[in-house]
């Protein structure tokens, strides 16, 4: 089996967890069995799968697992039909779309929260005490039924979570208790799990247990870890076949001729790297410098996304001929900020130009930081901060974009970029290492400016706005190169980095029985 390992699906995911997404599918259609394993409790996960296109057997989660809700069919709870609340001894007033309130003898007693994205689904039942404090609070599952109980503390803080299976017993509790001023989970308990119980400090405690029995179960398994703050738990398991680790981002941090690994890396690449047969990255750039920089460790290259197999129609009566986009986070990092100043010099050209941003913020405070910037700008009008979405909406917003901004001052592969190009945009990308070299043939299907030169990047923006033979070369280009990161291409890939992966453990099995034969531990 191969486990690929992460927190959650969100119902907005980051490039890492489509990334996770599309390797599942991938290796699916190579005949080889994968899942795609989270941590997070989260009573949404089985629809936010759907959005991936990920089935029940190919994800398989924490809480799921010990609760024995793995593979449950949907049934919807509608909240005027739950059977704990007859409505000839309560009455039910709606406060808008979101909000129920429960109603005996006059005084309101529990609140309904209902489920996001549906109308009248049951999401939580919360109980109000006679001061509307809560006391207790039922969560229920998407796929409709109740997955946990939340109790309170007097002042309205939790302490403790009950997790139920199916027949609504608890096999799963976490106690939260003040610890200097904070109340935090301190205690997970796992309730007659093979006829015991055991006792963990932390989740990620109980995510290790959970990755052994995994691994106990299918000892030669390969388990892939997609995010740092998860590898010193990969690092622990045992009886796995083969551990590796997924870089998404650039771990180095370079000021001038000066390299750090960045702190999210230390980790990995300096605590834990002896736990781990291996890195995986998605350019041969990337593992030339780290093979350099780890002589000891075996660094292999596998695409990070892929274009699927299948017809991809462009609509080009829908292309916007001066519609600048950006596609991703919105975070410091990112630099959306500079896209803002970008598009405020192209206006100077182009004064119906427009930027529109599709990703969700970092922080409510960060956005706004970005719209007053655009308002400072003399931008705000023409600057959309639009919906996160995905699958055909987004696929609707590349058919109309005439160009694709990238301003991260690191930049992993580029999945937005690699998608923009497959529906013909062409790219403008600060010349970071890896990602945007990988996808960019500068003066071809886009141009690389110098990193962080706004003016540079918003020259060559209006070069590609002011010539439509050059954008119709850079538009030819870019569907053209598409094909290089096609799947039949990525299926290749994988075929021959499962092989160097399957070769790695053979050899680290030899060392270690010669070792053992010599008299080594």
């Amino acid at each position: 089996m191969n486990y690929f390992i992460g927190n959650d699906l969100f119902i907005m995911n980051s490039g890492t967890e489509f990334s996770q997404a599309q390797r599942v599918h991938l290796f699916k259609d190579m005949g080889l069995r994968a899942q795609y394993v989270t941590r997070n409790y989260n009573p949404l996960l089985a629809h936010n799968r759907l959005d991936l296109g990920l089935q029940a057997e190919d994800v398989l989660n924490m809480y799921d697992f010990f609760q024995g809700t793995m593979d449950v069919p949907r049934r919807e709870q509608n909240l005027r039909l739950l059977s704990q609340i007859p409505l000839d001894e309560y009455h039910l007033i709606a406060h808008g779309p979101n909000k129920t309130m429960i109603n005996e003898a006059g005084r309101e007693i529990a609140k309904i929260q209902v489920m996001p994205g549906t109308v009248g689904l049951v999401h939580s039942i919360t109980y109000l005490d006679r001061f509307n404090n809560p006391t207790v609070r039922e969560n229920f599952d998407w796929r409709g039924f109740k997955s946990s109980v939340d109790y309170f503390h007097p002042d309205g803080q939790l302490a403790v979570q009950k997790f139920l299976n199916l027949a609504g017993k608890t096999v799963l509790e976490v106690t939260h208790m003040n610890i200097e001023g904070n109340v935090q989970p301190t205690m997970w308990k796992l309730l007659d799990y093979k006829g015991r119980n055991f006792r963990f400090n932390l989740e990620d405690q109980l995510f290790l247990f959970l990755l052994n029995e995994l691994t106990a179960a299918h000892p030669h398994s390969l388990l892939i870890s997609d995010r740092r703050d998860l590898d010193y738990v990969v690092a622990s398991v045992q009886q796995a076949g083969s551990k590796w680790a997924y870089l998404h981002d650039v771990p180095l941090r370079r000021s001038g001729k000066r390299a750090d690994w960045l702190p999210a890396y230390q980790p990995l690449l300096e605590e834990h790297r002896a736990d781990f047969d291996g890195l995986i990255v998605a350019t041969v750039a990337e593992q030339k410098d780290l093979r350099a920089r780890l002589p000891d460790l075996p660094v292999i290259v596998a695409p990070d996304t892929y274009v699927p197999r299948g017809p991809k129609p462009i609509n080009e009566a829908k292309r916007d001929p001066h519609l600048i986009l950006f596609v991703g986070r919105l975070s410091p990092e990112k630099r959306p900020d500079q896209a803002i100043r970008v598009l405020a010099k192209v206006r100077e050209t182009f004064p119906d130009a427009k930027l529109e941003f599709r990703g969700y913020a970092v922080d409510q405070d960060y956005l706004e930081k970005l719209k007053d910037l655009a308002k400072k700008e003399g931008v705000r009008e023409q600057v959309a901060f639009a919906d996160y979405i995905t699958g055909d909406q987004l696929a609707n917003v590349y058919e109309k974009g005439s160009v694709i901004l990238q301003t991260s001052r690191n930049g992993g592969f580029g999945m937005n970029l690699l998608e923009a190009m497959s529906y013909g945009v062409p790219i403008v990308a600060y010349d970071t290492p890896y990602g945007a070299r990988a996808l960019v043939a500068d003066g071809v299907n886009g141009y690389l400016a110098k990193n962080g030169a706004i003016t540079d990047m918003a020259a060559k923006v209006t070069k590609i706005l002011s010539d439509r033979k050059l954008w119709e070369q850079m538009h030819t280009a870019a569907l053209e190169k598409r094909g290089d990161f096609s799947q039949a291409n990525a299926e290749t890939a994988w075929k021959k980095a499962m092989k160097d992966i399957q070769e790695t453990a053979s050899s680290d099995l030899s060392a270690s029985l010669a070792s053992k034969a010599l008299g080594g531990n």
